[in-house]
């Protein structure tokens, strides 16, 4: 069974196999293997992680002011979530994902807006949020209450600062203390 990665990896390939990839585009092998551990349908691994990296890669754009070119290939990975929701051909798991994506920017938005006025608690609590926001949709479509928690703590574990360039309001040194308190501070329990 091929990995998560790698399956979207080709695919992307396949598409861009006569345009230059740019480096800068992070892919999560971390979120990657948590995907690969899931039973559920490999397109819903593929669409998760093809729109979260989009998204992902949307923010590093904005963080690390990369050249037009750079969102194009966002731009990319989003239409490739698109064409692998319409393979999907489930209302619930299109409505749950793009609630779950409406969610996410809503929670980013707030952390841009308010982070001069929100508690160190709250910051924290809104990044694990943002960072659950897409799994929770996939444990609650596929059912995968019994691994909430394993699943839960797997990501919170594997945040890395190519993911909070969200935090645009911070710098990479900044964002990486967020990270060492937010990985010392958090041993999820099942509450938030």
């Amino acid at each position: 069974m091929r990995k998560t990665f790698e399956r979207l990896e080709k695919q992307i390939d396949q598409i861009l196999f006569q345009i230059h990839k740019p480096k800068n585009v992070y892919i999560n092998h971390d979120l990657s293997e948590i995907l690969d551990r899931l039973d559920i349908p490999e397109l819903s691994k593929d669409a998760v992680f093809s729109i979260y990296t989009a998204m992902t890669h949307l923010d590093r754009i904005s963080y690390y002011k990369y050249e037009r070119d750079a969102i194009l290939i966002g731009d990319l990975y989003s239409a490739h979530y698109y064409n692998l929701i319409a393979q999907i051909q489930s209302t619930q798991f299109q409505k749950l994902i793009s609630d779950a994506l409406i969610h996410m920017n809503a929670l980013k938005s707030h952390l841009q807006h308010n982070y001069q006025q929100i508690s160190q608690t709250e910051l924290l609590e809104t990044i694990i949020l943002v960072e659950l926001c897409l799994i929770e949709a996939l444990i609650d479509i596929y059912q995968l209450n019994d691994e909430r928690a394993t699943i839960r703590q797997a990501v919170i574990n594997q945040i890395k600062l190519e993911q909070l360039t969200y935090l645009n309001f911070f710098t990479e040194e900044e964002i990486s203390k967020v990270i060492q308190t937010l990985h010392s501070k958090y041993h999820y329990n099942g509450v938030v």
